[in-house]
């Protein structure tokens, strides 16, 4: 059995992740010890028959030594290069002190390749002028998740296998108070409140469930290697959010309130995932229905 120590474990992949360990899914990947290096405890205190789960209660800064794994996730969500590069910096510092190594995936983001309107795949250069083209939060978060990819990538140069997964959309019960517009919908639903889209945008979205998510990632992990092999993550099935929004109202059986859309302002945020598809052989297997329903089981 294989051990995997995560970085950043406590936002929703993280999460994600703890919970397909203790539904037992992580057996079929032949894991049953999980780290979670991580400030802030990923789970309530209880038992788990299948799955040992370890909390290493500080920041990556602060850490001397990391146990001997087979695998590791890196999942540390920032937006500034500055701090990114010395979180990254203390990281190698602890992967040298380790006896063997272990294969390595960065969990990096779409937002890599900026403001587009077409599906992208993984052999699309990245465009700065469309990563310019973002404002706020996701220019900052872009620049700062390709600035940490090239990083990665030189870790292969030094003989360790790693792995990039560029991740999208997802849904699962720790997408409920996110600040995401699928997850303020669904709690206006679980709430019983008026469904309520508060975007004026053409927005289109497509969503992988947190199962086929964790699924995924394990896979991509375990074929990690010195060429650095990169994968989009997500549904390639677009959906428009005001589509999405009326589903979740329907399912609740509540009213909703939309904003007058712009119809020439369009935001597309939904990944090719064929070369998943081809060289993993990997499969969506969860929809989008399935998913929306599991909140009011």
């Amino acid at each position: 059995m294989k051990k995997l120590l995560i970085f950043g474990g406590s936002g929703f992949f993280g999460k994600s992740i703890a919970d397909y360990g203790i539904n037992k899914k992580l057996i079929k990947h032949k894991i049953n010890e999980i780290y979670f290096v991580s400030r802030s405890k990923i789970l309530k205190k209880k038992k788990f028959k299948h799955i040992k789960i370890t909390y290493i209660r500080k920041s990556i800064i602060d850490i001397k030594v990391i146990p001997e794994v087979d695998y590791i996730i890196y999942c540390i969500k920032n937006n500034n290069i500055k701090i990114s590069d010395n979180y990254f910096n203390c990281f190698y510092k602890l992967l040298k002190n380790l006896t063997k190594k272990p294969k390595i995936l960065f969990t990096s983001s779409g937002a890599v390749y900026g403001k587009n309107k077409i599906k992208k795949t993984e052999n699309t250069p990245i465009d700065y002028k469309k990563i310019n083209a973002l404002t706020g939060y996701k220019k900052k978060y872009a620049l700062e998740k390709v600035f940490i990819e090239n990083k990665f990538k030189e870790l292969g140069k030094l003989d360790f296998d790693v792995s990039v997964a560029r991740c999208f959309n997802f849904l699962g019960k720790h997408i409920l108070n996110s600040n995401q517009a699928v997850g303020d919908m669904i709690s206006d639903g679980l709430n019983k409140k008026t469904i309520t889209l508060n975007t004026s945008d053409n927005v289109y979205r497509g969503y992988m469930n947190a199962d086929d998510l964790v699924n995924w990632l394990i896979i991509i992990l375990k074929k990690s290697n010195k060429n650095c092999p990169i994968f989009n993550v997500g549904s390639d099935k677009a959906i428009n959010l005001r589509l999405l929004g009326k589903k979740i109202a329907k399912i609740f059986n509540k009213k909703i309130k939309l904003k007058k859309i712009k119809k020439l302002n369009i935001d597309y945020y939904v990944p090719s995932i064929n070369k998943a598809k081809k060289i993993l052989k990997l499969k969506i297997s969860i929809n989008l229905n399935d998913s929306l329903n599991s909140f009011i089981k």
